[in-house]
């Protein structure tokens, strides 16, 4: 009888070669009468290459000697006790035998048994499917200078080229099937903290109603501002006030990040 110590266990191998054999059709010296005792872990791979027509040398060379006291010349049967891992602490006990045909002076497998499903079943089950990794999420940077009039955040305050590169956007979230959209918004450091807060989070908002109104779904888009908490350039205070806007440009930014994109 096959000891099972784990429910629906699936043993690990190259599934794509099953196992062979039939449940029964024969009878099993008791369990107890092995002398191997305890069975033995058999490499799953090796059992996956035991097939009718194998010689008794080939099945020894893969399985080892039988772990009865059948005798290994003369006799047209062999059985084992094999055991296989289903986890760290879990395994499944099966008997396992091999019926030979004896041709000329040579004995070739004819028929294989095993004494219950469990391994059987749970050697040839499909293996789970594996998740598909998540796409990485795709990071589109617009320049708050080139989207919205100086110092502005509203949608009659985008500025011509601002709104075509929203349109463009859209269009190709739209065309490239359901996904997650955040639109954060930055600011550089000249000003005070909470004003910049308060105009990047309000230029996010922005962009997510243009968004909206270009057909991507409200539900889809998360909106919000970092004021001036993630800088990209490393300007140096000293530079005169134009030299240090411009330099300070790329720190004025609305990010859209895209994930799940299909």
């Amino acid at each position: 009888m096959a000891v099972l110590h784990a429910s629906e266990p699936v043993i690990p191998g190259t599934a794509a070669v099953p196992v062979q054999g039939v449940v029964g059709g024969t009878e099993f010296p008791g369990i107890d009468r092995a002398w191997l005792r305890g069975g033995d872990f058999v490499n799953v791979d090796n059992l996956r290459q035991i097939g009718r027509g194998l010689s008794k040398n080939q099945v020894r060379s893969l399985l080892g000697n039988p772990h009865f006291s059948e005798g290994i010349a003369g006799v047209s049967r062999w059985d084992y006790v094999f055991n296989f891992r289903t986890g760290v602490d879990t395994h499944v006990t099966c008997q396992y035998q091999l019926n030979f045909e004896r041709e000329s002076r040579r004995y070739l497998v004819d028929t294989i048994h095993w004494d219950g499903p469990a391994c059987l079943e749970a050697l040839n089950a499909a293996p789970e499917p594996v998740a598909a990794a998540s796409p990485e999420p795709v990071v589109h940077t617009l320049s708050a200078d080139a989207l919205f009039a100086f110092d502005r955040s509203a949608v009659q305050d985008i500025l011509p080229d601002g709104r075509e590169q929203i349109s463009r956007l859209a269009a190709s979230l739209r065309d490239g099937g359901e996904a997650r959209i955040t639109v954060v918004g930055h600011a550089d450091r000249l000003g005070d903290a909470d004003y910049n807060q308060r105009l990047s989070d309000a230029r996010a908002r922005t962009v997510r109603e243009l968004l909206v109104q270009e057909g991507i779904p409200a539900s889809h888009i998360t909106a919000y501002g970092r004021g001036s908490t993630q800088p990209m350039t490393h300007c140096d205070s000293g530079l005169q006030r134009d030299v240090l806007i411009e330099c300070l440009r790329p720190d004025r930014r609305v990010e859209i990040e895209v994930t799940g994109l299909r």
